[in-house]
């Protein structure tokens, strides 16, 4: 480890890192938090990464969060270098990619590094890279495995310790089914990370678009204390369209956004965009009507109610029953893991309680540290009245340990 990686922690690097790229939204943040430490900085950069996710999710930007992050506690002072490879095509691609020797084919008329001899110490970023022809596929196959290449026209092998990211908005494993890309290309890229769209990021919505509000008032000339981008209900409502229309980019929001702000500003931009305003703009962009928003303050109501009686009972039972909330949601929490996995036979109300009654009698012995019933029943205490009778010891020791058809424990 170096002397940065003993500065700060993984998550602290990564969180530096969406400082510095101005990332919003809190939900993406936790999870980079979660994915890049685990995919990136304790591998130590070597293990090539594939991050994936439908256009405009900003793959782009988050491999420079990437980038940054290994910078910070890994200590790698290397550029990030993005390549698009739909551009590399017509042979162009171990030229540009590994770079070629004067005089190596016509036109070079100078040596040329190459790219992954740029991002040496850095990143080297692939996009789109299921559009590389099958030839190049092979020729990116042997640089993955072996971090070796050639420059065109030189004999000598240079190494590259580039963090490598591969990246695409295409489901691969589905391309290497319909045979489109190599599979022992994707098995190279042994550390995923995948992007969710904007609409599974319900939290994010509201915070990107209030960014991106903000971002437009500022460039049509407003200061923070003219306009202070979209009012409760308005996010709210971008939040349900985005939703209902399960749209995955975040770009396209953003431009929403922006043009809805910059139409205002024609006249005068109000303090803040209201509901109303947006009304027209969510129904065109994302056919969300205003029944759309009466069913979604009744949904909202509906959540609120549920959440308020679920935690009114969960209060009440605790109370009355002496157990902390905390235990009683984990014992729900098992209770729940054991009704799902019973799929060998009916979910019975007699079949859950006998396997609820048996496997909490088992988990009970088990905290006991008991191997007889003798010790078993001593486990609560050395007063009789405290202990099970030897008769319950005796059932619970058979439920627990039940005999064979030979009789044998």
């Amino acid at each position: 480890m170096t002397n940065t990686t003993a500065r700060i922690t993984p998550s602290v690097a990564v969180e530096h890192a969406c400082n510095s790229l101005n990332i919003v939204g809190s939900e993406i943040r936790n999870h980079l938090k979660k994915e890049i430490p685990a995919k990136v900085l304790f591998r130590q950069a070597r293990d090539v990464v594939l991050l994936s996710g439908p256009t405009g999710t900003g793959k782009e930007i988050i491999a420079g969060v990437t980038h940054e992050s290994a910078k910070q506690f890994l200590n790698r002072n290397g550029e990030l270098v993005m390549v698009n490879c739909a551009n590399l095509g017509n042979g162009t691609f171990e030229s540009e990619l590994f770079g070629y020797r004067k005089g190596a084919f016509t036109g070079a008329d100078r040596d040329y590094a190459g790219l992954a001899g740029k991002a040496s110490g850095g990143t080297l970023v692939l996009d789109e890279v299921q559009a590389l022809s099958p030839q190049d596929q092979a020729r990116l196959l042997r640089f993955l495995g072996e971090r070796e290449y050639r420059s065109v026209g030189d004999d000598k092998t240079k190494n590259c310790d580039a963090l490598i990211v591969l990246a695409s908005n295409r489901n691969l494993r589905e391309m290497v089914n319909s045979g489109d890309f190599r599979r022992d290309l994707l098995d190279r890229a042994t550390a995923k990370i995948h992007l969710p769209t904007l609409w599974e990021r319900r939290q994010d919505i509201g915070e990107l678009a209030q960014s991106f509000a903000m971002e437009a008032g500022q460039d049509a000339g407003a200061t923070a204390e003219e306009f202070f981008g979209l009012t409760r209900r308005a996010k709210a409502d971008i939040e349900a369209a985005i939703i209902r229309a399960k749209e995955v980019s975040v770009r396209r929001l953003r431009e929403v956004i922006r043009d809805a702000v910059f139409m205002l500003a024609t006249d005068s931009l109000p303090e803040a965009v209201e509901s109303d305003v947006l009304a027209p703009v969510l129904e065109r962009e994302f056919s969300f009507s205003e029944s759309d928003r009466g069913a979604q303050d009744i949904d909202e109501l509906e959540k609120e109610f549920d959440f308020l009686v679920a935690r009114t009972q969960l209060f009440e039972l605790s109370k009355r029953h002496g157990v902390s909330l905390r235990a009683l949601n984990k014992l729900c929490g098992a209770v729940q893991s054991l009704i799902d996995e019973m799929r060998d036979q009916p979910r019975s109300y007699r079949n859950v309680t006998e396997r609820t009654n048996r496997l909490s009698k088992v988990a009970l012995w088990l905290v006991s540290g008991a191997r007889t019933q003798a010790e078993f029943r001593k486990f609560f205490g050395k007063m009789a009245a405290d202990m099970p009778t030897k008769s319950v010891a005796h059932q619970i020791y058979y439920e627990v340990f039940p005999r064979d058809d030979q009789g044998k424990n």
